[in-house]
């Protein structure tokens, strides 16, 4: 998804909703067409948000009882807003000053108030711990019922402790390891190695630029800076040689696929980031190409690139890009003045136009001032047969899913059946592959830049984003190029290995086969889950109705998977909720046993907490990764690993048939995929911290 820019008009929804496979309760959801951060409504406390001015969409659903409302014509301040419990209610919220306004929620009323908050109360926002009965396990050795999953006289060993039992009479009695949560992994000593399914792949997500520098020489590429202050939107100096350089640590992390956040070069200025411009806001998440065929020179060269790939495949694990194909990035500063675009007053600026900085009394935003956006003269950036813009002489974007410019970003027009040249500043781009080919569509264009990767490097797989912003059978001919690009790669170095793969990410898309997966996509980014998340890692019992969902459905749709995660870089981090982290120890129960493939964010391993954000809460989402950790982090990312490593070792865990075990000391299922058949047992929560 893309990161949020916010100096342009967006609509924001806030939305009340709960899963169906859990107990309903109010659930407030902040989204954008782009971004999306959640939490519950509770009579507790308030629900907070940062919000700019704008005018919002306000959904609410998920509550319980008897009530009856009609939406309100008109919202007011301070006053409560009476909410349906059979229906959602629907209204809308004009923001006219910036700031954090907290929802309060009514139970007894059934009412909905909002209230402006004093001072910003979003950083130190701490969700009580989830109010669900769970077992407590107050030590010493427990008897399971195995059920018929393994038959008596089986040795099994017990993952987390290493402890060997003996099944008899259906039962074995074991002691949960101390640093456990109360979690029991059992599998056969003896047994055959399993073969790789990515439905039980485990992905791990890297933000390259803020995982680990490996290279400082190109922290400031195309004259990049630092903004000498918190450096939210800044470039941090990660790097493809950073990734290379840990990939041991990624691979103990049970990891079967690497998955990098965009590493094409990227517009090489900045814009204002936040409502109120606050910090520069620099394409370091990669989501803003201006050059699909290269890698953007922050993040290394070919040759590192093929260096990583190499090594990962060596290791055994498999590496994604991330394709971006909707939208390039915006015209900034430094790209207009290196391609000679002439629209910006180059008097108001300093002699290199990257170096503009506010003065007293301005906001990043205010480079605006020095560009022209009613010249002519655009017609030589990407051109009106290529994006749609709200720019002379260009289309203007459209209300529908794939004419719709996403967060003011250029759209480029996938549909088009136009022959197109690239503008010719592309063309001259210095180390560019871009070349202008006889009839070229404007997306023949771009699936011969996606598919280079693969035929350049031998990538394993995409995360396509922004799948419902493109049509369908583009996604079908991108899968149909890369499958065989892969392949011809395959073929020339004497390789082989699982089919080209791409997972999609359908904002919003929850456990379900929709006709996406029609599109040439094996999985789709599975959003419910996280919302899910709170109850489950509290007490793993809480996960069973969801487990047993997602693994029915899977059994029942032969080519659907699934690809849950726990945080992500346009939600909102799991650990940042509580920040507790025998929570986090029991979200990574939670996520590493559910069905289906799995996406690990970089750093939910350890308890990543937020960074600094200002106004955009996003930007916090992207902090540095930890590598200097406390003694509590280090045991939580002791125990993720093994139970990551077990999750690897038994494809049952994601791809098997789900039974629940019944018995009344602890939730208690097995999964069996072939002859692969594991238990899990979870004894109640444990008194000592991770």
């Amino acid at each position: 998804m893309i990161p949020l820019f916010s100096w342009r008009r967006i609509a924001l929804a806030v939305a009340v909703a709960c899963s169906a496979s859990v107990s309903a309760a109010p659930h407030i959801t902040v989204s954008t067409s782009t971004t999306q951060t959640d939490g519950p409504l509770t009579d507790q406390h308030p629900t907070v948000f940062s919000l700019g001015k704008n005018t919002y969409k306000v959904s609410v659903s998920g509550l319980d009882g008897e009530c009856d409302a009609t939406s309100p014509s008109q919202v007011k301040f301070n006053t409560p807003i009476p909410l349906s419990c059979h229906a959602e209610s629907h209204f809308e919220v004009n923001i006219r000053f910036a700031g954090d306004y907290g929802f309060y929620f009514d139970p007894s009323t059934h009412t909905l108030s909002i209230k402006r908050e004093p001072k910003k109360t979003a950083t130190v926002f701490k969700r009580p711990l989830p109010n669900v009965q769970c077992p407590v396990y107050r030590g010493g050795p427990v008897t399971l019922t195995v059920g018929e999953a393994f038959a008596d006289g089986t040795l099994l060993k017990e993952a987390l402790s290493g402890q060997v039992v003996r099944v008899r009479d259906h039962q074995v009695t074991l002691t949960p390891a101390s640093n456990s949560g109360g979690l029991i992994l059992l599998a056969p000593t003896e047994r055959e190695p399993q073969a790789f399914t990515y439905r039980n792949a485990n992905i791990y997500f890297v933000m390259v630029d803020r995982f680990h520098n490996g290279d400082p020489s190109n922290d400031h590429s195309y004259g990049r800076h630092a903004d000498n202050q918190q450096n939210i939107g800044t470039f941090h100096g990660g790097d493809l040689q950073g990734v290379l350089e840990k990939l041991a640590y990624i691979q103990s992390l049970g990891t079967d696929v690497i998955w990098l956040s965009p590493i094409v070069e990227q517009v090489h200025g900045f814009v204002g980031g936040g409502s109120k411009g606050a910090f520069p806001f620099y394409a370091y998440h990669g989501y803003w190409a201006r050059d699909f065929t290269q890698v953007d020179q922050n993040f290394g060269d070919d040759a590192v690139l093929k260096k990583l790939v190499e090594a990962a495949h060596q290791r055994g694990m498999k590496v994604f890009l991330d394709a971006v194909v909707n939208h390039p990035g915006y015209a900034t500063l430094a790209d207009l003045q290196q391609d000679g675009i002439e629209v910006v007053n180059a008097d108001a600026l300093p002699p290199q136009w990257q170096d503009w900085h506010p003065k007293k009394g301005q906001s990043w935003h205010d480079f605006h001032q020095a560009v022209d956006y009613q010249s002519a003269n655009w017609q030589h950036w990407w051109g009106k047969d290529w994006v749609r813009a709200g720019l002379p002489g260009y289309d203007a974007p459209g209300s529908s899913d794939q004419t719709l410019t996403l967060a003011g970003l250029p759209d480029f027009k996938t549909e088009s059946t136009k022959s197109v040249t690239p503008p010719q500043w592309l063309l001259d781009n210095p180390g560019t592959r871009v070349k202008a080919q006889d009839g070229y569509t404007v997306s023949d264009y771009l699936l011969e830049w996606q598919t280079q990767w693969v035929e350049r490097f031998g990538i394993d797989g995409f995360r396509v984003d922004t799948v419902k912003h493109v049509d369908g059978e583009i996604w079908r001919a991108l899968k149909q190029k890369a499958s065989a690009a892969l392949a011809s790669w395959r073929q020339k170095h004497q390789q082989s290995g699982a089919p080209f793969w791409m997972m999609g990410e359908v904002w919003g898309h929850s456990a379900y086969r929709s006709p996406y997966f029609d599109q040439g996509f094996d999985a789709l980014i599975n959003f419910d889950l996280q919302k899910q998340m709170d109850k489950g890692a509290y007490c793993l019992s809480q996960m069973e109705d969801t487990y047993h969902a997602y693994a029915q459905t899977m059994q029942n749709e032969a080519d659907f998977i699934p690809v849950s995660y726990m945080s992500s870089h346009d939600t909102e981090l799991f650990f940042s909720r509580f920040k507790d982290m025998a929570m986090q120890r029991g979200a990574a129960n939670a996520l590493l046993l559910t069905p289906g493939a799995i996406q690990v964010y970089y750093g939910d391993e350890v308890g990543r907490d937020l960074g600094p954000y200002g106004d955009d809460f996003h930007q916090g989402t992207r902090s540095d990764m930890v590598w200097s950790r406390t003694p509590k982090q280090q045991r939580l990312l002791a125990h993720w690993r093994k139970v990551a490593q077990f999750r690897q070792q038994h494809p049952a865990v994601g791809a098997g048939v789900h039974r629940a075990i019944a018995q009344d000391n602890a939730y208690v299922f097995s999964r069996q995929l072939g002859d692969d058949t594991i238990v899990v047992a979870f004894v109640g929560r444990t008194a000592s911290q991770p």
